[in-house]
């Protein structure tokens, strides 16, 4: 086995940037987004790095993150309720303190190598004995690597012979924008979408005055954003983050000039916003907020949707991604799923034979989505 040197870093500031950049090239999240969670008060979760050295030169950075984790996150439904239940008189029933690879809210899980890292199975090892060394010392016994993509699943199998079994995780929706326009882009999609898109598209703007502007920061109306997004939080089923005030903020200081917010006023106020991040080719729509007595009135979700599509098509991006929410809508809209795998163990050797037979029952493919990339078994 090779000399490798793993080290567990609390901040990405104890990383060089340029060895970050190094390890991880030109990535849509990195050395700023991580440096934004880090500064924006979240204090559900614990950042970390975990860091192999060789020589004392960095050849593998693997983002991780503490929190709780509630194993039901993808149920509905009659599990729902008979989970509810239980927690009635045992509160942390299915609830775990978890050692997470990845960012709780980033795009997919990412792992850095060099590219000269050496032998993958050895990289693991060592990555798998350090990251377990750190969790005990946290009184850990669970280990998550969330969401990461096919690219990385060739490096990742390497933890199937370390007693890791494998998910499907929520997938994430993308609209690829070959057109021209955005009415190319409306006729590319089904008669009752394309009928019910332009219905809506015409009540709107027939009705009010609908204006968008796009701004860099949102410091000045941080309590507007914020409500926007805290009405959409309560709103949604699935819920692993609670971002703060500070977020938004700090994503417009620290990730320019690729954050972009979307703000739409009807009849003068402020009643919905995309927060984007732009990168080449690649436009994030990260998070979305709305008042629903005028977005639902207004039809703000497909105003937002087309004007971000038009705008994505006007500015040369071609691919258009708006994360693991909204499925139903998202696939009559043209959002094809792009796949993403979660790889879990518990120390425990019992526990993980129960959590890897429990998974087949509380997996995402079992409630909001079917495999192959199929339609929704529920609308959002």
């Amino acid at each position: 086995m090779e000399n490798l040197e793993f080290k567990i870093f609390d901040s990405v500031s104890q990383i060089g940037q340029l060895d970050w950049n190094r390890i991880f090239g030109d990535i849509p999240e990195g050395y700023a987004f991580y440096k934004t969670l880090e500064e924006s008060k979240l204090n559900e979760f614990s950042f970390h790095y975990a860091v192999l050295f060789r020589n004392e030169q960095i050849v593998l950075i693997a983002p991780v993150f503490i929190t709780d984790f509630n194993l039901d996150i993808a149920v509905e439904g009659w599990w729902e309720k008979f989970i509810s239940g239980i927690r009635k008189i045992f509160p942390r029933f299915l609830i775990m303190k978890t050692l997470f690879s990845g960012a709780p809210f980033g795009e997919h899980g990412i792992i850095g190598l060099s590219g000269d890292a050496g032998n993958e199975d050895d990289l693991i090892q060592e990555l798998i004995i350090g990251l377990d060394r750190f969790a005990r010392g946290k009184r850990i016994k669970f280990l998550i690597f969330k969401d990461f993509p096919e690219s990385q699943s060739r490096f990742l199998d390497h933890l199937l012979k370390k007693d890791f079994f494998k998910l499907n995780s929520f997938p994430a929706a993308q609209n690829e924008l070959n057109f021209d326009s955005l009415d190319d882009y409306i006729k590319s999609l089904g008669s009752s979408t394309r009928k019910n898109m332009r219905r809506k598209i015409k009540s709107a703007y027939s009705q009010a005055k609908i204006t968008v502007r796009i701004v860099d920061r949102v410091d000045d109306i941080i309590d507007d954003i914020y409500a926007l997004y805290f009405n959409t939080l309560i709103q949604g089923e699935t819920k692993f983050e609670r971002l703060t005030k500070e977020f938004f903020i700090n994503v417009g200081r620290n990730m320019q000039p690729n954050t972009k917010f979307f703000l739409y006023y009807v009849n003068g106020k402020l009643a919905a916003f995309n927060l984007c991040f732009v990168y080449r080719d690649l436009c994030i729509d990260k998070y979305i907020g709305f008042d629903y007595d005028i977005s639902n009135r207004y039809h703000l979700y497909t105003v937002s949707w087309c004007y971000n599509v038009d705008w994505c098509i006007k500015n040369s991006i071609r691919f258009y991604r708006t994360g693991q929410t909204e499925y139903y809508a998202k696939l009559r809209m043209g959002s094809g799923m792009v796949p993403l795998y979660a790889y879990l163990r518990h120390r425990n050797k019992i526990a993980n034979l129960l959590l890897k037979a429990l998974s087949l029952v509380l997996k995402p493919d079992n409630f909001n989505i079917v495999n192959d990339n199929q339609i929704c078994l529920k609308k959002s």
